[in-house]
């Protein structure tokens, strides 16, 4: 792959990925060079409006466009964008303008229709790629979030039954404690040696005194 196909390569991947995901700022940027849309326009809108810019030779909107894709990788913490903080100006103004100044004036205006059609397929075909890419991340993310929410409840749950298992075993280790303390006093009480009565003492009768008359 020749360095000019590189090139090309990282303006359709820079341009696409700053369609998909800052297409506010690339919409305020084309209003601000007259071209608007009615309503929310799509992605693949956005991207046909920014190549016929392109196209155009609006160096200033070549300009601004290539300072936006820098001013949003100082921004983001993205592996993506490492490339573009390197590289980004002068990326887009070669998307197509070297081929077209390689033709002659007759054929420049059809030549670069034509490839600016190809940017547009390239840069489609590359939204449909990251916007896929994006979903994958998405899912596997909401998939780590389940699973970790899954293991939070499941640790959750057998930390209570641990503490509930051990409070039982608590219970039951006062309860069998209880019971000897119980048993104890109750052995205690029952092998206690009894006191014996003192023995019965049988005293003689008492004599009987016999009334005695007085003389008269």
């Amino acid at each position: 792959m020749n360095k000019q196909q590189i090139l090309y390569n990282r303006a359709i991947d820079n341009l696409t990925y700053l369609v998909l995901n800052y297409s506010k700022p690339v919409q305020e940027l084309l209003a601000y060079h007259h071209v608007f849309f009615k309503g929310n326009p799509s992605k693949e809108q956005l991207i046909n409006e920014v190549v016929e810019q392109i196209k155009l030779g609006n160096k200033q909107f070549i300009s601004s466009l290539e300072k936006l894709m820098i001013r949003f990788s100082k921004q983001e913490n993205d592996q993506f964008w490492g490339a573009i903080a390197k590289g980004a100006l002068g990326i887009v103004g070669g998307l197509l303008g070297k081929k077209k100044r390689r033709s002659s004036s007759g054929a420049s205006s059809a030549n670069a229709a034509a490839q600016a059609n190809a940017a547009k397929r390239d840069m489609e075909r590359r939204l449909r790629e990251m916007q896929a890419q994006q979903e994958r991340e998405r899912r596997e993310a909401e998939r780590r979030a389940r699973e970790a929410e899954a293991r939070r409840v499941r640790e959750a749950k057998e930390a209570r039954e641990r503490a509930e298992a051990e409070k039982k075993k608590m219970n039951m280790i006062m309860g069998i404690g209880a019971g000897v303390v119980v048993i104890g006093v109750i052995l205690v009480i029952a092998l206690k040696p009894k006191t014996q009565a003192p023995p019965y003492r049988q005293y003689p009768p008492m004599p009987q005194v016999s009334s005695v008359q007085m003389p008269q």
